[in-house]
């Protein structure tokens, strides 16, 4: 049985390689690690700064140990390997003819002190033909939630820092897809977040609101509120994101399960009232 471990990476850093091989077993593993970036605001645009550097995630596939566990009083579990005299006969499943059999899923990910332990998260089993492309979705969505996605950005009017009382101020964000590249299996694949909702605070003290609509700016706004009392507020959006992956060479894209939030904010943003005042005609008109 061949075991093949892929690391779920955006960039294009190079993947280093290293494998193993006992009995009729063979483990290959390629790593590729992942570095997020953080770009600032322009224009009155601020973003959230996602962490620089997140966990990478390796995955293989092999036959599955079968383990004697003592502390389960004789249970018994599917691993990637046993402790030595835990081991017990283990041939593998039997399929039909006109099916494969695959290897249990296996991953780890990398953490401050290192590797995780491997972690079953797919038993082996027989696919037909058809029923192969299973694993793909499966591991989009992982890797979907591995993913880095940058923060929506979230621009102000008036863009200066300042408002008025019972004025709309205005809000909106970009509304845009987050794209990434990667291999699942040696497959090349897009891994896609696209914005579902949007969750506004004016940071007053007013309920926070959703909207599937990410605004637009003045005059055709959609998004705004008008401030009641002077004083300061930092306004503060939440996107939710679905996932979506594609295969290359394939134009469609196919929702994967689970989903993913980002926070970005403003500067903070003074609240001043506008007041009218006679004044002394200095030209004696």
């Amino acid at each position: 049985m061949f075991g093949l471990a892929l690391a779920v990476g955006q960039f294009d850093e190079q993947p280093t390689f290293s494998g193993t091989s006992q009995y009729d077993q063979i483990s290959v593993e390629a790593v590729t690690p992942l570095y997020g970036h953080a770009r600032e605001g322009i224009n009155g645009d601020v973003r959230g700064t996602p962490p620089s550097v997140t966990s990478p995630l390796r995955q293989w596939r092999t036959t599955p140990a079968l383990c004697f566990l003592r502390d389960l009083s004789g249970a018994t579990v599917l691993a990637e390997s046993c402790d030595e005299g835990h081991q017990l006969a283990y041939a593998g499943i039997e399929c039909e003819d006109d099916e494969q059999a695959v290897g249990a899923l296996f991953e780890q990910r990398r953490e401050s002190g290192g590797w995780t332990e491997a972690e079953l998260v797919e038993e082996e089993a027989c696919l037909t033909e058809a029923r192969q492309q299973i694993d793909i979705p499966a591991a989009a969505a992982r890797a979907f939630q591995e993913m880095q996605i940058e923060p929506s950005s979230l621009t102000v009017q008036p863009p200066d820092g300042w408002t008025l009382v019972n004025v709309d101020t205005i809000a909106y964000t970009d509304g845009e897809s987050r794209t990434t590249s990667t291999e699942l299996f040696g497959i090349p694949v897009d891994i896609r977040a696209v914005p579902s909702s949007y969750t506004w605070n004016f940071g007053d003290g007013s309920p926070a609101f959703s909207t599937a609509d990410p605004g637009a700016p003045y005059p055709t706004h959609t998004i705004s509120h008008a401030y009641s009392k002077q004083g300061s507020a930092t306004i503060s959006l939440t996107t939710t994101w679905r996932g979506q992956f594609r295969i290359a060479g394939d134009s469609t894209w196919r929702d994967v399960a689970g989903e993913a939030t980002t926070a970005s904010s403003s500067g903070s943003l003074d609240i001043v009232e506008a007041r009218a005042r006679l004044v002394e005609d200095l030209y004696g008109r």
